[in-house]
């Protein structure tokens, strides 16, 4: 059977398009999108008065150099593959060289869209804090890309390991290259310098070497690990459906269960009794799932964190009742998910109404515990 790379990428990019248009459209038209694009607009009108509460002590360009190649650093890759692949694909491996190289571009050129988004939100405190201007500025936008675009590529490379602790001794090899660069251009050569001696430039060098002659033998050695690249398209295919069930639901979202028994002793102090039956079960599905407890937590921290940022008490009201509305629009999802898993299979003879009263009161307590959280930190 002839297989062409190109058509076949074109194929399957056309058909990911397609069903992102389609959800992004869910997201313009949702309430969430638009309380967000508020917040981000609130911290924007304090964006130089949060700057400013920056201590002067602070190593900024340091500490610039460690968010930006903690960016460039997590180069995840979509490859679009199929379960179907492994059958299929895999006896023409030598022939999809074309196809593999598409996908390395796609990746770099959509990771470069989040890299330009935190470099001009960092920008100004590189700007008007640390002071750069002329050449310093064009190194700060130019180095960030081409140490994306190579550790796109040796990221690839090193996929082909089998081993994953020596993947992650690269991974941080990676990381260390990344963070010497950045923090000695940043800081116009004075990183690690003594004596007219540019000892991060010398040591990213020789991280440099090293790596490259280590890329040249898992290349040569290693075929793809296609049982790898799969499990990786579909933990990222996942993270892109959940985001969008925040918008509308998504029916190919295989919903992910997680233990917590650390977090299930929590049920304990719901009352053991046959009235209690449904707030034991929306407790209990609230802490094991997999994405909204982790959304809750989230949102709750990122509220915390504009407690502690924005100045004015008036800020602070605004975004902790737009939290509070994004929140209880979240958990709004848990009652239709649970609701329609009832009437479709019956498996839970309780009445609606008693299942939705214990909502409610499971809701009332994450959201009161919320504003808690938010008031104790806004008087911090």
């Amino acid at each position: 059977m002839k297989i062409d790379a190109d058509q076949l990428f074109r194929k399957r990019l056309h058909a990911f398009s397609t069903e992102f248009i389609r959800y992004a459209q869910y997201m313009a038209n949702g309430g969430v999108l638009f309380i967000a694009v508020f917040l981000t607009g609130l911290l924007s009108l304090y964006y130089r008065g949060i700057i400013a509460m920056i201590p002067p002590w602070f190593p900024l360009a340091h500490g610039l150099a460690l968010v930006i190649a903690l960016f460039v650093t997590r180069s995840p890759h979509r490859t679009f593959l199929l379960e179907a692949d492994l059958l299929f694909l895999t006896p023409h491996e030598t022939r999809l060289g074309g196809y593999f190289r598409k996908a390395q571009v796609y990746n770099f050129a959509v990771q470069s869209v989040g890299l330009f988004v935190l470099l001009l939100l960092l920008s100004p405190v590189y700007a008007g804090v640390v002071g750069a201007t002329g050449a310093q500025l064009w190194l700060y936008w130019l180095v960030p890309f081409l140490l994306k675009g190579w550790n796109v590529h040796s990221s690839w490379i090193f996929l082909r390991l089998s081993a994953k602790k020596t993947e992650r001794l690269y991974t941080l090899a990676r990381f260390g290259l990344s963070y010497l660069l950045l923090a000695w251009v940043l800081s116009a050569g004075q990183f690690l310098s003594f004596s007219h001696v540019p000892f991060a430039g010398v040591i990213g060098a020789a991280l440099l070497v090293w790596l490259h002659v280590q890329m040249r033998k898992v290349q040569a050695g290693l075929p793809l690990q296609w049982y790898r690249l799969l499990a990786v398209e579909n933990r990222l295919r996942h993270r892109f459906y959940q985001i969008m069930n925040n918008f509308r639901d998504v029916p190919a979202l295989q919903r992910q269960v997680k233990p917590r028994f650390w977090l299930t002793a929590l049920t304990q102090l719901v009352p053991y009794s046959q009235a209690n039956t449904a707030r034991h079960l929306y407790v209990k599905t609230f802490l094991r799932s997999g994405e909204l407890a982790g959304m809750y937590g989230r949102l709750v921290l990122i509220g915390a964190a504009l407690m502690l940022l924005l100045p004015s008490l008036l800020a602070k009201t605004v975004a902790a009742a737009l939290l509070l509305l994004m929140t209880a629009s979240q958990l709004n999802g848990l009652w239709r998910q649970q609701s329609k898993r009832n009437s479709e299979l019956l498996l839970f003879p309780v009445p609606s109404p008693v299942q939705r009263r214990a909502f409610v009161w499971m809701r009332s307590i994450l959201l009161l515990l919320q504003v808690a959280v938010h008031v104790a930190a806004g008087m911090w």
